[in-house]
């Protein structure tokens, strides 16, 4: 069995963005869908306690998911 290993790269997401708008609309279009779709993404305890800690923010004052994806969409044009 291969070793496997982690590589974190910071990236904003701004770039991640721009990086995006690059894209033709239909591939575009394909990501803004997968994002939908992925209604699996629930964050343990541990996982909110370990964000919230290293945020000055709770997340109870952040916009959901969703939420962000249309102004996303809206700001961006995507």
């Amino acid at each position: 069995m291969p070793a496997s290993s982690n590589l974190n790269i910071p990236v904003s997401l701004n770039l991640i963005v721009e990086l995006i708008k690059k894209l033709p609309k239909t591939e575009q279009k394909k990501i803004v869908s997968l994002i939908q779709q992925q209604d699996d993404f629930i964050l343990s305890n541990s996982q909110i306690a370990l964000l919230d800690k290293r945020s000055k923010t709770p997340l109870e004052k952040y916009i959901p998911a969703n939420d962000t994806l249309k102004l996303l969409k809206k700001k961006h044009a995507l």
